[in-house]
């Protein structure tokens, strides 16, 4: 029986070309984007989850409170680890990471800056899941200055030769022996690194006993990522319970003078890749963006089923008197409705087989626009396959049901007696339910893509309070580097493409520095957190802040390097200082019983800059004057001189000594890199939108075939009785015009709606809704549709009027 209903089912389709390759056409590409998404989509959920005991792990986080205000980090303290293993019996084990930063490494004349280097606990590989290819995970961090690579960084700095024991030597000169080499941690892993090196070598240069101290003073100070390993059967929720007394005997003393104190905030490991709102939070993703991909796969494979539905009911009156002959010598319903829906599977079968070989051919380049490393294998994941196959086979009979159990309903001898068009008002009805559903979706996606597309260009042009442009950053690594900086300053300053340099400790994207200030007020000095920059007179002018009231640095005003202070407008506001905020004392660097440190005084306010994205509200910001040797020297370069000049700053580079390669990065790409997730958003929406829109158009053209078919005979009894060809032009194209206009009313308020809510929730400056995109959208999926019916319809009404009334 089966055979029978997949020869019949085969027959059919060869027989009807068009129509068939219009459906598979579209359910291919919705196959192959459900695919694509489906892949982006797990590897998204199963961050992680390739740790054997990511179930049992936790970050440790902070929020802390001071005079009111919240401040939350993904870091903690140092001694968290140690004094968690003291305090919790629950705790089985601990790790913390803490980055390096920048720093260079050698080995022979080999040298690279590194970014991805942590220094970390020896229990790390206790914790977390990693492959070893060489050394022991039991003792490769226990000594000091020990450095364990991934694969990658081995083959880079020692090709094929066997690493273990060989020295890789800092930029500080510190000595760092291999002792194992691991498997490159996998993409989809929260915290990446290319090398770990032992805490033990910090320990030790420290002190070990003043590194693992568990002062209280050492507890309010962050600056690593720890994680914690429970016992089997223990909950978390105990150590939760019992905080507060961790916090009576190791924080309260301290933070009572502050005014301040702090609270436990933990994430299970598998979540943190979604972690938002924390500050020192490494890359995340957003959970928004995986429910609307998940959407768009599901309204793609929506649209393509809709357009088998579609066409089917419209193709019925060819088969009326087939299911009529196929009841009169006995077939049940319910053998039809097996028959038609066997049709929709087979069809739905090849589609796969076809959206299968694009998978595989595209998938690199789907790795590149998404920045993954995906991989469709059918052996390895059969689990993955089997979910696809059974969402096509899903695909396959909801397509084919409408049309089985309506073409099976009807009565014989209504059939064969010509009763029935197979095209009756309840079929019209529903296509045109399903044409408005259609290009509602495409409209929604093509509005969600502009708009997606606008909020990135509000994004790269929003007045940011500083100039961005021509700005280049050097690190300045060494301290016998760093401390001739002055110098290098003088000589640069001397070419005329070069229009100013500073040094700060800090520049717009990389401020991060928070610290407890005395602020004044009028009940006293009172304890306020503020993030802080160190920087030199001229900070202010190199990166082009406005000075909205008081006045900048002024190296004739010999006072400002020990009490001179500016600080942004949002700073202002949250003193409440309502009144003149010049001369307002702010008290920075004092000891726990409020005495050294020094004493500040406001001397002008800054336009507020936005110094982290835009993702981000602007904090209270204070600039301190600086003569201390500091990181971060800024240049800023003249439009059209910028390839000659950084030739210029590397010999410069070269000539002061700085021991190590020019290394500079433009302040304008790292502030746009801020926005990659909305940038790979906005690509993978411009492809869905067009996909979507495809997929729609395929089932209009196979409509407009229809609709031209079935009305061939009144186009030519229409042009026999003189109507023009624009008029017959228009009648047919009436219907489709009003169903677009439909799903355009439909689509506007949803879309307003929701777009809204997610420019809301993501960024807290953006740009409003524009409604041109509404308009546009609704024009283009007009057009578009337009353009698609009018092949069969004016092929129909230019046709000649005798073929048509001879058509019967």
């Amino acid at each position: 029986m089966l055979r029978n209903y997949m020869l019949s089912a085969l027959r059919n389709i060869l027989r009807n070309k068009l129509y068939t390759v219009l459906n598979i056409v579209g359910l291919s590409i919705g196959l192959a984007t459900f695919i694509f998404i489906l892949l982006y989509v797990r590897d998204e959920l199963t961050y992680d989850k390739h740790h054997e005991n990511h179930e049992r792990i936790y970050r440790i986080e902070s929020d802390f409170a001071i005079a009111g205000s919240h401040d939350q980090f993904a870091i903690v303290p140092i001694p968290f680890g140690p004094a968690f293993k003291i305090e919790f019996p629950e705790v089985e084990s601990y790790t913390r990471f803490m980055d390096v930063g920048e720093v260079l490494f050698r080995y022979d004349e080999k040298e690279y800056y590194e970014k991805g280097f942590y220094i970390c606990d020896s229990t790390v590989f206790d914790i977390f899941t990693h492959e070893f290819i060489l050394g022991n995970p039991e003792n490769a961090l226990t000594d000091p200055n020990t450095i364990v690579l991934t694969e990658s960084i081995s083959r880079k700095y020692f090709g094929n030769k066997n690493p273990m024991g060989e020295v890789l030597v800092s930029g500080q000169g510190t000595n760092y022996k291999v002792t194992a080499v691991i498997k490159d941690v996998r993409v989809n892993s929260h915290l990446k690194f290319d090398a770990l090196l032992s805490v033990a070598t910090l320990a030790e240069r420290m002190g070990a006993d003043d590194f693992n101290s568990l002062e209280p003073g050492r507890f309010w100070n962050i600056g690593v990522y720890t994680y914690i390993l429970l016992n089997k059967n223990t909950s978390l929720h105990s150590i939760l319970d019992r905080f507060p007394a961790f916090y009576e005997k190791y924080m309260k003393s301290v933070g009572d003078q502050f005014n301040a104190s702090f609270d436990l905030i933990t994430t299970p490991l598998a979540d943190t890749h979604f972690s938002t709102g924390l500050g020192a939070e490494l890359p995340t993703a957003n959970m928004a963006y995986i429910y609307i991909f998940s959407a768009i796969a599901l309204f793609i494979l929506l649209i393509a089923a809709i357009n088998y539905m579609n066409m089917a009911t419209a193709r019925s009156a060819k088969r009326v008197r087939e299911v009529g002959i196929r009841k009169v010598v006995g077939a049940y319903r319910s053998q039809l409705v097996r028959q038609f829906i066997s049709e929709s599977v087979l069809l739905t079968i090849i589609a796969l087989i076809i959206a299968l070989i694009v998978v595989f051919l595209l998938l690199n380049d789907f790795n590149l626009l998404s920045g993954k490393e995906l991989a469709l294998d059918i052996f390895s994941q059969p689990y993955i396959f089997l979910s696809i196959l059974i969402v096509t086979v899903l695909v396959g009979v909801i397509s084919g049901s409408y049309p089985a159990f309506y073409l099976s309903s009807y009565r014989p001898i209504e059939v064969l007696k010509g009763r029935v068009s197979g095209s009756g008002k309840k079929a019209g009805l529903l296509r045109k339910i399903l044409v408005v559903f259609q290009f509602f979706i495409a409209i929604v996606m093509i509005i969600a893509t502009m708009t997606v597309s606008d909020q990135l260009d509000f994004l790269r042009n929003r007045d940011l309070g500083f100039n961005k442009d021509n700005l280049i950053t050097m690190e300045l690594q060494d301290s016998t580097f760093r401390s001739k900086a002055p110098s290098l300053k003088e000589e640069l300053l001397l070419n005329p493409n070069i229009e100013g340099v500073t040094v700060s400790s800090g520049v717009p994207g990389r401020i991060t520095w928070i610290q407890v200030v005395l602020v004044e007020k009028e009940e006293g000095m009172s304890e306020q957190t503020m993030i802080i920059a160190m920087a030199d007179h001229e900070f202010a002018d190199v990166m082009g802040f406005d000075i909205i009231q008081g006045r900048n640095f002024d190296r004739e005003m010999g006072t400002d390097l020990e009490e001179a202070v500016l600080m942004n407008k949002a700073g202002v506001k949250a003193l409440g200082w309502t009144d003149d905020p010049i001369g307002k004392k702010i008290h920075w660097g004092f000891e726990m019983d409020r005495t050294g440190g020094r004493m500040l005084k406001v001397i002008g306010i800054v336009r507020d800059f936005n110094f982290k994205s835009l993702h981000n509200e602007i904090e209270p910001i204070i600039i301190l004057l600086s003569e201390q040797p500091m990181f971060l020297m800024s240049v800023r370069i003249k439009d059209d001189k910028v390839s000659e000049t950084l030739e210029f700053l590397e010999e410069k580079w070269n000539e002061f000594g700085a021991g190590r390669p020019f290394s500079y990065s433009f302040l304008s790409e790292r502030l746009d890199s801020m926005y990659k997730a909305e940038d790979t958003i906005a690509r993978i929406f411009r492809i869905t939108a067009l996909l979507t829109i495809l997929v729609a158009l395929l089932g209009l053209l196979g409509l407009s075939s229809f609709v031209a078919e079935q009305r061939f005979k009144e186009i030519g009894i229409r042009k026999v009785l003189g109507a023009s060809l624009e008029s017959v032009v228009r009648l047919l194209l009436k219907e489709f015009v009003v169903l677009i206009l439909i799903s355009f009313v439909i689509a506007i308020p949803i879309a307003w709606w929701r777009l809204d809510i997610w420019l809301d929730s993501t960024f807290v400056y953006h740009g409003p809704l524009n409604w041109m995109i509404f308009i546009i959208a609704g024009l283009l999926a007009l057009v578009i549709g337009l353009l698609t019916m009018s092949f069969f319809v004016v092929k129909a009404a230019s046709s000649n009027p005798v073929d048509a009334i001879g058509y019967e």
